[in-house]
């Protein structure tokens, strides 16, 4: 049975805007590389084919773009002919993997602080993206989303940042540990009794969020006494990598990247949105009034743009792709799609996307 929400009691989220430019650090990108090591010459012909300056292969820190970064995870499993490449890759994650804020995580007294830490330091890695952990009675919920509506859902990714939060868990914790259940916002794959035996888990896919359900008793048990000193260290570093990454944005982009995280899974209003960024209500509303724009411009901009994305990959039926956008149902998704472009979502989908359905 799928795990029902309730209302969360307490949010803890990455409150740093994210940066105008989408991106990854190429750290990201290694446990890729890595798997070519024997073939650089095939590994830089797919980075050309991304745009992706081969100099990344030196530099972990380097900045590649989130599209770029996506579309080579895509195509690097096609090319080595393994549709489970992400899950394979994030169950071989070590917390270095993660960088500093993987080391970071596995220092913390308790896997919840070690999650909480990866929520406040998303942005250091990777922009675009929002990751936050919330209280649900005797669980907490871990949702990762990447907050660009014309992007995804990308099987690899996703599977791989999950897996990877899993493995750093297990080999920071608890080897034995498993989540309660995993929710995964691309389509089922052909064969997802593989994702469900690793994570032996239950795993439910076309949902409105990626998220692990994780038992909160476990989450907060005591495993060792925290280096004071040390997390201090950790943390000046990884402050001034987010302060790079968040320069200049505007709370247009915060409140979309809300919207990205949170639709279909809760109301979308001004009250909601304004009490996870922590300001008032009148505040939300005047500092989006000063850039032009208004919550329900945003949410239907976002709403249209996602919409087209999802039709274009074929892969989720009407019904899916209504309730990833906070529909009641099908038919009012239909009549909000043809409202924005006069015509029917069925019209929208790609030959190719069609044709996937069909399968």
């Amino acid at each position: 049975m799928a795990f029902q929400e309730g209302d969360p009691c307490r949010m803890s989220t990455g409150t740093a805007p994210l940066p105008n430019l989408l991106s990854v650090r190429a750290i990201i990108l290694k446990p890729i590389f890595d798997l070519f090591a024997n073939d650089l010459s095939a590994l830089r012909i797919l980075l050309h084919r991304h745009g992706i300056d081969s100099r990344v292969l030196e530099d972990n820190y380097a900045p590649v773009s989130l599209r770029a970064y996506l579309g080579l995870f895509e195509d690097a499993a096609l090319h080595l002919a393994e549709p489970a490449l992400g899950l394979r890759l994030g169950a071989r994650m070590r917390p270095g993997g993660f960088g500093p804020m993987g080391l970071r995580a596995t220092q913390c007294a308790t896997i919840r602080r070690g999650l909480d830490s990866m929520v406040r330091f998303t942005s250091a890695l990777q922009s675009g993206t929002q990751v936050t952990l919330e209280e649900d009675g005797p669980h907490l919920l871990l949702r990762y989303m990447i907050t660009a509506p014309q992007v995804g859902p990308f099987r690899q990714d996703q599977e791989f940042t999950l897996s990877g939060i899993c493995s750093l868990i297990r080999k920071g914790y608890n080897p034995r540990w498993r989540p309660v259940e995993v929710h995964f916002a691309h389509p089922a794959p052909e064969a997802p009794e593989e994702v469900e035996r690793w994570f032996e888990a239950p795993v439910l896919f076309s949902q409105p969020a990626n998220l692990l359900v994780i038992g909160r008793q476990e989450a907060e048990r005591i495993h060792r006494e925290e280096d004071a000193d040390m997390l201090e260290l950790i943390d000046r570093h990884l402050a001034g990598l987010v302060e790079e990454a968040n320069r200049d944005h505007s709370m247009s982009d915060q409140v979309r990247a809300l919207i990205a995280l949170n639709l279909g899974a809760r109301a979308i209003t001004l009250d909601t949105l304004s009490a996870l960024l922590q300001m008032s209500r009148r505040s939300l509303q005047r500092r989006l009034a000063q850039e032009g724009t208004t919550l329900s411009a945003l949410l239907q901009g976002y709403r249209q743009e996602r919409a087209e994305a999802l039709l274009r990959e074929g892969g989720t039926s009407i019904e899916g792709i209504a309730a990833a956008l906070g529909y009641a149902d099908g038919t009012a998704f239909w009549r909000a799609y043809r409202g924005w472009t006069g015509q029917s979502p069925s019209q929208g989908r790609s030959p190719e996307g069609s044709n996937q359905e069909a399968r």
